[in-house]
């Protein structure tokens, strides 16, 4: 497992497109902890293939940590090839040297057990964006996600009412049902907005931001600048 005290946070800034030419200067200075490549965003052959060079080239101290997501279409991403494609891009950006994979909750125990014997961390997370489930509901999802053993819980759902945010945070400080594992967890769209910043004050180990001149990944995201000012306004 990854140690508490190693985690990036607070800020992860989503990467989804970006001139080849640009990407060794945006890893190594951009305003953020974390960088996640939405690879399923990102389908470019050369634009892949560049940033897969920057990761061999730039010594990984010379840089911001890697968070690779290649989101199928099933949990509201874009990759629509074969499951063993999705997976093995992955691989490839971890075998380069990115420090963590995001892998969805229905990925078989094995592909995470693959992915933390080549040295990632791994996240294993969870999307509605139809909406924020019942309690009974989140609980069960949390619990299937913890028996695989990852390093860190994602559950990002979306808000259609004010009270869908505050219960989705609740789960930030129960830990029996993530088995004391950190949990990402907020709500998107309009009425969870604010649930992005709160969740780091909670406990949640990051959340995710727009990059300088890149737009929002998911409905809601904060600016990183503006992000950081509103946690610093905020203690996070």
């Amino acid at each position: 497992m990854v140690k508490t005290d190693s985690l990036p946070g607070p800020l992860c800034g989503c990467l989804w497109d970006a001139a080849p030419e640009t990407l060794a200067p945006l890893l190594a200075g951009v305003p953020v902890d974390l960088v996640e490549w939405r690879m399923d965003l990102s389908s470019s052959q050369p634009l892949r293939e560049a940033l897969l060079g920057a990761l061999k080239e730039i010594e990984s101290t010379r840089r911001r940590p890697l968070l690779v997501t290649n989101r199928p279409v099933r949990q509201g991403g874009r990759f629509e090839g074969s499951e063993a494609r999705r997976i093995d891009l992955l691989r490839c950006a971890v075998s380069a040297g990115a420090e963590w994979v995001d892998l969805e909750e229905d990925v078989p125990p094995s592909v995470v057990r693959e992915f933390r014997s080549l040295g990632a961390g791994v996240v294993i997370s969870h999307h509605d964006f139809g909406g924020t489930p019942p309690d009974s509901e989140i609980r069960g999802i949390l619990e299937r996600m913890a028996a695989k053993e990852p390093d860190v819980l994602k559950f990002a759902s979306l808000a259609r009412s004010a009270a869908d945010p505050l219960r989705l945070l609740a789960w930030i400080a129960g830990s029996e049902a993530r088995q004391d594992l950190p949990l990402i967890a907020f709500c998107m769209g309009t009425l969870g907005r604010w649930s992005r910043l709160v969740s780091i004050i909670l406990g949640s180990p990051w959340t995710y931001v727009q990059l300088p001149g890149h737009g929002e990944a998911a409905p809601g995201q904060f600016e990183a600048e503006e992000a950081r000012r509103l946690l610093g306004a905020l203690g996070g």
